[in-house]
């Protein structure tokens, strides 16, 4: 297992952190689609822009007097692979006027599934934007959030990464044989484990629970050699992560699930 990468979780986020805004610099206006839906981690509301104008930006400030970190971008829901984009996160002390930095070099969107971008932490910046540059048609984007990740630990005990489970109805004759199936929709099943997990590794999972609770977010099983296999997830509804060894240590057991791309 060592060989592997660490487990990690996407969730925590600066966007909609108090006193601070977020707006974009074009958004269609027949309909609604607000910049502000890209941090509720709902798949059923998205931001789109109105025009084909590059670049798109959608800007983060984080109010007077603060200042903020990241260390990954996470995109989920869009259609940036089909209207020929690259992406790259900025931040700035100025609101972008004479200090405008790139977090990474821009890069290109080749895929409708998730995007994700780890990049080294340059501090707490108050201003930070999404920029989206190359556009052929209008950027529409679902979910989108940057902040700083969470490291948890190797993987212990069996796991599939693969596993998944159709919603579909099937129709049956009355001698049983199948006259029609209607597939609906296929969901992701991934069950993490951390035996005799230690108080910081608890810690972090606490804190992931307490802070992002039933709402989706970003998992990276192994961002390491499969970087392509991160994934919009939500936990079931149960925390329970029993003690070992009189109280210092515990085995963690954490459920997901979410729609396949």
């Amino acid at each position: 297992m060592a060989d592997w990468a660490k487990v990690k979780f996407f969730w925590e986020t600066m966007l909609g952190s108090t006193g601070s805004t977020l707006t974009a610099s074009s958004t269609e206006g027949i309909g609604d689609y607000n910049a502000i839906y890209i941090y509720n981690m709902l798949e059923t509301n998205r931001w789109k822009g109105a025009l084909a104008t590059d670049p798109h930006y959608i800007t983060y400030d984080s109010g007077a007097g603060n200042s903020r970190n990241a260390d990954y971008l996470a995109i989920s829901g869009h259609n940036l692979d089909k209207v020929g984009t690259s992406v790259t996160l900025q931040f700035s002390t100025d609101n972008f006027n004479l200090d405008i930095n790139d977090a990474f070099a821009p890069e290109a969107v080749t895929s409708g599934k998730v995007f994700l971008k780890e990049f080294t932490s340059q501090g707490a910046k108050r201003y930070w934007r999404l920029k989206i540059t190359g556009l052929t048609s209008p950027a529409e984007i679902a979910v989108c959030i940057w902040g700083n990740k969470t490291e948890l630990d190797y993987l212990t005990g069996s796991f599939d990464p693969d596993a998944e489970e159709v919603s579909a109805n099937t129709n049956l004759s009355y001698g049983g044989y199948v006259t029609g199936v209607h597939r609906q929709y296929s969901e992701r099943k991934l069950t993490v484990n951390f035996q005799d997990g230690d108080p910081a590794l608890y810690q972090k999972v606490k804190a992931w629970w307490e802070g992002s609770g039933l709402k989706n977010f970003f998992v990276g099983w192994e961002t390491a050699n499969r970087p392509g296999e991160v994934y919009l997830m939500r936990p079931g509804s149960s925390f329970v992560n029993a003690f070992t060894y009189g109280g210092a240590y515990r085995n963690i057991t954490i459920k997901l699930s979410g729609r396949k791309e």
